[in-house]
């Protein structure tokens, strides 16, 4: 749980009676690898970090599965939209190999920010780098070729491609694997 302090503390520096406040709200959680964490992402009551391993959240489309993000370790896992009554996600997270997470839950989080101002801007920070990772996101799928989204993925997440299932990367990058397989033979 220390990981997830230092983590924390090095995007806003915590004062010493935050991060004692933090520590009793924590809860470790350990998953094997193909281990659902949870059903529908919009209506989880926690926050994770990934301490060890790999997870992914996926939804799936006429029977097929697309992975629409990943989680390495150091990463906040959360819905981006948690109980909104206008949308219902159909997004799920799922472990990809044996997985250590830290949670808390949204009700507990609640309460640190009310009482600790460093903790609430904090995940308005946490908040604006999701945003960030998924306008990014977008952005490559719209303006970047195949062989141009391989390459900034696997510059940006250099040991996903050894650790995550080709059909996995490919939904990720929105081409099929046959594609996928063309693209990293041209890099090769």
């Amino acid at each position: 749980m220390t990981l997830f302090i230092e983590y924390l503390n090095a995007i806003v520096p915590l004062s010493d009676e935050a991060k004692n406040a933090i520590y009793p709200c924590l809860k470790k959680q350990h998953y094997k690898k193909n281990e659902t964490i949870v059903r529908e992402l919009a209506s989880s009551q926690y926050l994770h970090f990934v301490e060890k391993g790999l997870i992914r959240a996926f939804y799936l489309k006429e029977e097929k599965e697309i992975t629409d993000w990943f989680g390495l370790e150091k990463s906040i896992v959360g819905p981006i939209v948690r109980n909104f009554p206008i949308k219902k996600t159909i997004h799920r997270l799922e472990t990809i190999e044996d997985t250590t997470l830290i949670s808390i839950s949204f009700n507990n989080l609640e309460k640190l920010y009310f009482q600790y101002h460093e903790l609430e801007r904090l995940g308005r920070i946490i908040a604006i780098q999701s945003m960030l990772l998924l306008q990014q996101k977008i952005d490559s799928i719209q303006f970047y070729s195949a062989k141009e989204r391989y390459i900034d993925f696997i510059t940006s997440y250099p040991t996903i491609i050894q650790r995550a299932p080709l059909g996995m990367i490919a939904s990720y990058l929105g081409m099929n694997q046959v594609t996928l397989s063309r693209v990293r033979k041209m890099n090769v």
